[in-house]
Order: structure tokens, then C-alpha cells, then sequence
């Protein structure tokens, strides 16, 4: 952890504030783009140090981070800019992980810069991400929260839906509560329960909506990150609807059950069952270990009431 924060600070800070996207391994940037899904994860990774070393200087960097995404990352038509240079689409994605990092600091120290930074994440999600007709989040817009053109427009992917389940779930725990989300998390439950599982009873990647009939099956294939936050969606919001967490559990079992211990079946056909070959990234280790954290107590014992949020 102390050699990920050193080169953090020494390698991967940007001249101009924030961080740089990539480097080579000696440090030297390859892109100095500032992506607004990295410096999401950095505050949320921010968080985890603190809570494990109770450095106050990590306060004041996550708290530097969220100014420089406020500041110079703020988008007129609300919510933030995909990155400095500004790039479209513009994604629910990254403010959806801000939410994330965001939620993690709120038990860990008492600064409104992260209550109020998740509410307006909220209220960005009810005003622009999720479409009240279909039950549906969608993923990429225009420049100004406008829904791209066919075939893109429609877009929605089960996992995510997953993820915004827990999350409000998650927010509404800790007393942030946006009373127009009521209600949401059981509607995207249902859009998933009803087109969002292929016949094998994996969530598909992605649907889209058209302008008339059922969603379509855009990308049949399921990769781990879904099925961990469906597990999470189930063990922490079992009141949306999204079902028994037994066959989420069983799924991931099966993903993880690979000739090299510690590493995993990255994607699997919907449809059929069948794992694909190929890499597997590190960025699913997140994931997995997140997805399986309300399955265990702080001593890493398996939890007495397993639907409960661990304390932080």
C-alpha cells in the first residue's frame, strides 16, 4: 500500500493539479490526460488508506482531488467533464465510482466536501442517468445530458443497474437521502429481472432500448465484475427485488474456479455458459474483493447477518 501512495504522489501527479492517466514503469508520463474515472478511484483509494492508517494528509489530498473535479472538471449542463482535455460521450460510469468514493469517506471523517459532493451525484442520477419510462440507467450522452442518436441512444448495461442498487441502498444508510429516488432501486431490479438474463441465468453486458418493442441484447457476454455486483446488489439491498444472492454466489464460484488459484474467468457467454479465453485484467480484482466484502466480517469470518453493509 505504502509503495502504491509513493508513487501516487512522486510518479503520477500531473503540473497542473490532479494526476496523469499512464506512465512507464520507470515513471515517465505516457499520457497526461486527467480522466475523471481514474481520479474517481484515487479518492476511493484514498479513502482505504485512511481508514487503515488514520493519516490525516490523505484527507487533505482526497479532499484536493474532489476542488480540482469541482473546479476545473464542472460541466455547465451539471455533473463533470470525461476528462481534461473534454471527450465525448459523456458516461454515468465515472460519476457513478465518484458516488463510490465518496460514500467511503462519509463514515470516515466528519467534512460535508464529501455528503454534499454524494448528494449532487444523487440527484444527478435521478436527473439525467435514469429514465423513469423504462426503469432503465442509461450510459452515454451528449454534451448536454442529451441521449445520443440510434443505435447508442438506448443503451443500458445489468451491471451497473447492480451497482446503483447498492449504492442508494448504501447512501440512504448513511443518511443521504434523496426522497425522488424512492423506489428506483426496485424498478431497476425489475427491468434486470425481466430482459437482462440470458437462458443460462447470467446477466447479459448490455442492452438497448428501441423505439418500439423489448430491449435488445447488445453484448451477450458477461464478464466477472457483473456477477459480483449482482452478489453485492443481493446481499446488501435484498428488499429491491433483485432476488436471492444463492445464485450470484454460485456463478462466481464457478468464475473463480480456474488451474491457477488467485486468478479467474474473466468473461462467459450469457447465452451459453461458456467461458471466453483470454486476459485477465487486474482491474476485476476490485470487484471481486468488493463484491465478496458483505460476505464476511471485519475478522474476514463469515458475517452472522450477511444482508448487512460491514461498518467501516
Amino acid at each position: 500500500m505504502f509503495h502504491g501512495l509513493d508513487y501516487l504522489f512522486t510518479r503520477l501527479r500531473h503540473p497542473h493539479g490532479g494526476f496523469v492517466r499512464s506512465t512507464t514503469l520507470a515513471g515517465v508520463p505516457l499520457d497526461e490526460t486527467r480522466d475523471l474515472y481514474d481520479h474517481a478511484f484515487v479518492v476511493f483509494a484514498l479513502a482505504a488508506a485512511y481508514r487503515l492508517t488514520g493519516d490525516s494528509t490523505l484527507i487533505d489530498e482526497a479532499r484536493e482531488v474532489l476542488q480540482l473535479i469541482a473546479g476545473e472538471m464542472s460541466h455547465s449542463a451539471g455533473g463533470y467533464l470525461e476528462s481534461l482535455p473534454p471527450v465525448l460521450p459523456r458516461r454515468q460510469n465515472p460519476h457513478m465510482h465518484l458516488l463510490e468514493a465518496c460514500l467511503a469517506w462519509v463514515p470516515l471523517v466528519r467534512d460535508p466536501i464529501f455528503f454534499l459532493a454524494a448528494r449532487d451525484l444523487i440527484n444527478l442520477f435521478e436527473k439525467h442517468f435514469y429514465d423513469s419510462n423504462n426503469g432503465a440507467l442509461f450510459e452515454f450522452f451528449g454534451d448536454g445530458w442529451q441521449l445520443l442518436a440510434a443505435p447508442d441512444r438506448p443503451t443500458f448495461e445489468p451491471g451497473h443497474h447492480f451497482e446503483w442498487i447498492w449504492l442508494l441502498g448504501e447512501a440512504r444508510r448513511l443518511g443521504i437521502t434523496v426522497e425522488s429516488t424512492d423506489g428506483i432501486p426496485t424498478a431497476l431490479a425489475e427491468t434486470v429481472r425481466a430482459s437482462g438474463f440470458g437462458a443460462v441465468g447470467l446477466p447479459f453486458g448490455a442492452l438497448q432500448i428501441p423505439a418500439a418493442g423489448p430491449p435488445v441484447v447488445s453484448d451477450a457476454t458477461c464478464r466477472i465484475w457483473v456477477v459480483t455486483e449482482w452478489l453485492r446488489a443481493c446481499l446488501v439491498q435484498p428488499d429491491s427485488g433483485v432476488g436471492p444472492a444463492g445464485p450470484a454466489m454460485a456463478w462466481l464460484q464457478r468464475y473463480l474456479d480456474v488451474p491457477v488459484q488467485g486468478l479467474w474467468h474473466e468473461r462467459c457467454d450469457a447465452s451459453t455458459g461458456r467461458f471466453e479465453n483470454g486476459p485477465v485484467p487486474a482491474s476485476s480484482l476490485y470487484h471481486i474483493v468488493s463484491g465478496l466484502g458483505p460476505v464476511f466480517s471485519e475478522d474476514g469470518l463469515p458475517a452472522s447477518r450477511p444482508n448487512e453493509v460491514p461498518k467501516a
